[in-house]
């Protein structure tokens, strides 16, 4: 038989692709931490091509909060998609993005689904599952003790769910029947075999194989991280499994057949197409890749040739391999020699003293990526194939596989928690505290050097909760960093170096909005349906990559609406254009796009205009092209002078906070130009807002750019402070904010550079 080859690469999610189905041959559908609910469609191609020319995406649900989890209703052709929002939604395929009805009832995320028989059954983070039959729940499942990490129905009233408590629990009803026991960490997926077993996968890396009686009949090793998604192929009986190993295995007979090795750390779902056996894989890249063993479907030589280099450039850990000896490693010449079973890898010496990892296929040696340093003195840690000085486990729930936390040691602290709590969707009540367990954990990291004080490989943390894991103590570290002669030196946040952005949009509600101002407007001024829909597409996909013509495009559509709409009705076509500028490659184009924000009547005069056109000025900085432009002495002016005259009182909460970062993205520019001009500039606007701002993000985001424009090298620049009453608007600001700690921290930091 032969082997699973790529097929087809199927890009448009923003981040991580949660769970995946293939009920069709021509249709593939999936959930992401990027909110939405997409379903990929096929278009007809030639006769030699099964998966035709492309593959047409649409989103077909988008949800306030993240998904995770989804089902095929195949007996009604919809689609159930489950997350963070603790609700079912159930729509149909395409581009309805309205659902057909919503299942209310767990208390927390809803992190797996399963449809079978006119059934549908959930498992959440509330420690129960729940039955659903004709838009009702019939049955609360109970006795797992911690979150229900998989479900499967095997009939209207047979259930089986898996859970973090290690256990697997058998369902008749709403009765425990068995309880299958034998994992040794959290379980989580489950999937049939045939009409009498079932199969279970774990953190603990293994694959298990079940008899309905509760029986295990086989362990299955051969993943070396946490599996997390397992399916079944009827046409060949096999199973497939993925996993935090970047693999994708092929198991047959109690043997792994197969390893796929993917250019993600994290493959967290798989889905097999029952008809012609092809696989369905998602990511932590965001993407969803389709394997075939039919080699009319396989992608082109070009593809599979760019796949094959994504694999082997991707950076491997040592930690994942454990202690490595170069001097011991063998040369290329280890690779003459035929592997002794399908997945093995092998690590050989290069001619340039690295390492590179290999696996063998069962054909031959396949490189999987390059081996480099990981945790440890001046050594670096792998996270999503990037190199981080430190990555956190961060626990947010018991029971529930921790969060990843990485962080560089020129990073700003508030910059990585902030970052980490966005992607996760959590409060940013617990900045604060994540910042500050960073900050701990690294405290005594001289800036410049690569040492960590701790080995923090273990550490984990509990927002919310005091931090008890390290295994260094402050105590420790101090004593370590005088025996070294390093001094020991709180981090400071001044000079920032990071450009912040402001992306974040309701796509949904901009095109709504934006279809019912245009139904009202005459030919000439209206946006016709198919450009909305286009438009729509793009802005959806606009965190993962920008196409420049087709983002041109929408430019075009946002400045029509901004030129010949009326004022109350502008807001879309600035929003539109502060979404895509980030992927605009013409200086024309943006410069087109500033003139009309300059000078059409109606933005800056009107409140939430003013704050979207303060939100483009901000995303300007995200691409050396935005920079260049802004740096024109022109545009930096005309820029400065609208703040400027923005400042006042009455200013709303998110028109503080797009004018802070503006504020904060300027300091970072002064500070990498060295811009003392500049600098003169902003200070003096920055000196007047602190003294009215409100919004505590905001008088953080800004004291932080008035202490990095303050670390300038410049002794005017520390005069001109001085000589605006900066200390005296500090103290100020510090009573202001008294309850916020990185306020209060912020500030004293200022005051002595004021000093």
């Amino acid at each position: 038989m032969p082997d699973f080859k790529l097929a087809r690469t199927l890009e448009g999610h923003r981040l991580d692709v949660r769970g995946v189905i293939f009920p069709k041959p021509e249709l593939i559908a999936s959930v992401s931490r990027d909110c939405t609910l997409r379903t990929w469609k096929h278009l007809p191609g030639s006769a030699d091509s099964q998966y035709g020319v492309e593959w047409a995406a649409d989103v077909t649900y988008q949800s306030p909060k993240y998904l995770n989890s989804i089902a095929w209703m195949d007996d009604t052709g919809l689609i159930a998609s489950a997350g963070l929002a603790q609700s079912i939604t159930v729509s149909s395929p395409g581009a309805s993005q309205v659902p057909e009805y919503v299942l209310n009832g767990h208390d927390s995320n809803v992190c797996a689904l399963d449809y079978n028989s006119g059934v549908l059954l959930s498992g959440s983070w509330d420690k129960t599952a729940r039955v659903w039959e004709n838009r009702q729940c019939k049955y609360i499942l109970r006795g797992h003790e911690q979150a229900v990490w998989a479900v499967l129905v095997l009939a209207p009233d047979q259930y089986i769910t898996g859970s973090a408590d290690k256990t697997i629990r058998l369902w008749s009803g709403s009765k425990i029947t068995g309880v299958c026991t034998g994992h040794s960490d959290v379980v989580r997926g489950i999937c049939r075999i045939g009409e009498d077993r079932f199969a279970s996968c774990s953190n603990d890396g293994s694959v298990r194989i079940w008899n309905f009686s509760g029986s295990c009949l086989a362990e299955l090793y051969g993943h070396s991280s946490f599996v997390y998604s397992l399916a079944y192929s009827p046409a060949t009986d096999e199973v497939i499994s993925s996993g935090e190993d970047r693999s994708v295995r092929v198991w047959k007979d109690g043997e792994c057949v197969q390893t796929i090795m993917l250019p993600c750390t994290s493959v967290w779902t798989v889905a097999v197409n029952s008809e012609n056996g092809d696989i369905a894989a998602g990511g932590s890249d965001g993407t969803v890749r389709v394997f075939s063993r039919n080699d009319k479907s396989w992608a082109t030589k070009e593809e599979m040739a760019k796949f094959d280099e994504q694999v082997a450039g991707y950076a491997i850990s040592a930690n994942e391999v454990g202690n490595i000896n170069k001097e011991k490693l063998p040369s290329h010449e280890a690779l003459e020699v035929p592997g002794t079973k399908i997945g093995q890898v092998i690590m050989v010496k290069t001619a340039y003293a690295s390492v590179d990892a290999y696996q063998w296929t069962g054909e031959k040696w396949a490189k999987i990526g390059e081996v480099v340093s990981g945790v440890g003195s001046q050594q670096k840690q792998i996270y999503d194939g990037q190199e981080y000085d430190y990555v956190f486990d961060v626990d947010i729930q018991e029971g529930v596989p921790p969060l990843k936390l990485p962080y560089n040691a020129t990073e700003n602290p508030y910059t990585a928690a902030q970052r980490f709590l966005e992607k996760n969707e959590l409060p940013l009540s617990y900045l604060d505290e994540t910042a500050k367990f960073i900050e701990k954990n690294t405290g005594g990291v001289q800036l410049g050097t690569q040492t960590p004080l701790e080995d923090p490989y273990g550490a984990r943390y509990i927002p919310g909760q005091p931090n008890s894991s390290t295994t260094y103590s402050q105590q420790e570290a101090a004593a370590s960093s005088s025996s070294s002669s390093q001094k020991r030196v709180r981090f400071s946040l001044f000079p920032q170096k990071t450009f912040l952005y402001i992306r974040k949009a309701n796509i949904p509600m901009l095109i709504k909005k934006t279809q019912e101002f245009s139904a009202t407007k005459d030919r000439s001024a209206s946006i016709s349906s198919a450009e909305l829909s286009e438009a729509s597409e793009l802005l959806a996909a606009s965190d993962s990559g920008l196409n420049a013509d087709a983002t041109n495009k929408v430019a075009v559509l946002a400045l029509k609406i901004i030129r010949q709409w009326p004022a109350a009705e502008k807001l879309g076509g600035i929003d539109i254009l502060r979404i895509v500028v980030g992927g605009l490659d013409d200086a024309e184009t943006v410069s087109e796009i500033l003139s009309v924000i300059f000078n059409t009547p109606g933005i800056f005069d009107v409140p939430n205009n003013a704050m979207m056109a303060t939100r483009l000025f901000v995303n300007l900085f995200q691409t050396e092209l935005g920079k260049s432009i802004i740096q024109q002495a022109g545009t930096r002016e005309k820029i400065l002078d609208q703040a400027r005259a923005l400042v006042g009182p009455g200013m709303s909460k998110l028109m503080e906070v797009a004018f802070a970062t503006l504020l904060l993205n300027f300091s970072v520019l002064v500070v990498l130009d060295n811009d003392v001009e500049t600098a003169f500039s902003v200070i003096g606007i920055m000196a007047e807002y602190l003294s009215v701002v409100k919004d505590p993000e905001a008088a953080y985001r800004l004291i932080v750019a008035f202490g990095t424009v303050l670390s300038i090298s410049s002794p005017e620049i520390i005069e001109a402070g001085k000589s605006l009453d900066g200390t005296k608007i500090v103290h100020g600001l510090k009573e202001t904010f008294v309850a916020e700690k990185r306020i209060q921290t912020a500030s004293d930091d200022v005051l002595q550079l004021l000093k």
